[in-house]
């Protein structure tokens, strides 16, 4: 198994990038791929089906599968995770794929896993060899669980974490703390950090600003936005602050991340 692609949509709403993403299209022999909504309001159609794009949805497209993103709501932009991958000649993984391939219907995962789909994108683009094996190996057991019909982990059976995440996905472009997010869920903040953790495996705020960060590296590798512009869009005090935060989760600065970008962009031209 190898990818070919993993990109991040955040926020489609630009006329080019609809236009772009929402091409109807389909991928040669081989080429499977997994869609993943985040959020947003549209339909993607798959083959014979069209289905309405809901929060935690995963679609799976297989090779010459004519399929389309259709963006119906500016207010409510999409955004979603895409993986295309190639199979050829791995019997084992084929069969895998075909007892996936027999759940028509999207899987309902939650969009607690998009951390997930994160760490993949970082792994596939990684200079490290170990941690591009790692990627691979851990998207091949994410496949067994859907085939074994097991729900991969991260839907939340939680109303108040339910809820909180939703909260915290419409507060990225703004300024959310754990005080005025408990008071919104009527909860006291003790309680809440230590039902959040134990679902999520992280703090309320960590993960708020994962959320940010994940934004954050969809602007820089597909926009033009100064650095300053980012900042002051996803909600932070200053590019000094916003720069100390990128790098504690990317491991480097906004601006060493763009410049990688650009450099997977040209080996990719070339």
């Amino acid at each position: 198994m190898q990818f070919v692609d993993i990109v991040f949509v955040y926020h489609l709403r630009d006329e080019r990038q609809i236009t772009w993403h929402g091409r109807r299209h389909s991928h040669g022999p081989g080429l499977y791929e997994l869609h993943y909504f985040i959020s947003g309001a549209g339909s993607f159609r798959n083959g014979r089906h069209t289905w309405t794009i809901a929060p935690g949805t995963l679609h799976l497209t297989a090779p010459l599968v004519e399929h389309q993103i259709l963006a119906l709501d500016a207010k409510r932009p999409i955004t979603y995770y895409a993986v295309l991958f190639s199979a050829a000649e791995d019997a084992e993984l084929l069969e895998l794929l075909d007892r996936c391939g027999h759940h028509e219907a999207p899987w309902l995962i939650g969009t607690s896993r998009r951390f997930f789909f994160a760490d993949l994108l970082e792994r596939h683009f990684s200079s490290r060899s170990d941690l591009i094996s790692a990627g691979r190996h851990s998207f091949i057991a994410f496949l067994y669980d859907l085939a074994a019909g097991a729900a991969p982990h991260g839907v939340v059976d939680n109303a108040h974490v339910e809820k909180a995440l939703a909260i915290m996905q419409m507060s990225i472009e703004k300024d959310l703390d754990l005080d005025s997010l408990c008071a919104r869920l009527q909860l006291s903040s003790e309680h809440f950090v230590r039902v959040f953790s134990q679902r999520m495996g992280m703090p309320p705020m960590k993960y708020y600003s994962r959320l940010k960060i994940e934004a954050a590296r969809a602007m820089l590798s597909s926009t033009n936005l100064h650095v300053r512009e980012i900042a002051d869009k996803l909600g932070f005090a200053n590019q000094f602050n916003f720069t100390r935060a990128f790098k504690r989760f990317a491991d480097m600065s906004p601006s060493e991340y763009r410049a990688r970008c650009l450099q997977r962009a040209d080996f990719s031209a070339g």
